[in-house]
């Protein structure tokens, strides 16, 4: 009678390097900072002051687990953080919209440099011409 090959265990630890492989990069993290920095834009349009600011804080979160998962890439992480995020967060916290579309077409630009910075000139950031379709934009009473 043939042997059943019994199915392989999980392992029961992972080694150090096997961990580091499963942390996500750049490229599977910078869809969602993307979405998010475009539902922040379209949030300040619709005066929704709170959401647009969560959007951007959670991207944030996102841009510094960027740092801890690909080190590598730290320096332009922090230095978009410092120039770009925080201003538009001040912004929105002032209900700045005209200095928020100014700081935010900024940020687009400097996003779109770190690409090229790092020999992605391929990948050009672009803000959506419509509201994100999966939120209610309306201001909370």
């Amino acid at each position: 009678m043939a042997e059943i090959e019994a199915e392989p265990k999980n392992p029961e630890r992972l080694e150090v390097e096997e961990l580091t492989a499963l942390q996500p990069g750049l490229a599977r993290l910078m869809p969602e900072i993307g979405a998010r920095f475009w539902k922040a834009h379209y949030a300040a349009h619709a005066r929704n002051w709170p959401l647009a600011s969560w959007q951007l804080r959670e991207m944030r979160k996102l841009m510094r687990l960027c740092i801890v998962t690909r080190p590598k890439y730290s320096a332009d992480l922090e230095e978009f953080i410092h120039d770009d995020v925080e201003p538009l967060l001040d912004a929105l916290s002032q209900e700045e919209l005209q200095r928020f579309d100014h700081l935010y077409h900024q940020a687009v630009d400097a996003a779109n440099e770190f690409h090229r910075r790092w020999k992605k000139p391929w990948i050009v950031w672009k803000l959506p011409d419509h509201p994100p379709p999966d939120l209610d934009l309306t201001p909370a009473p």
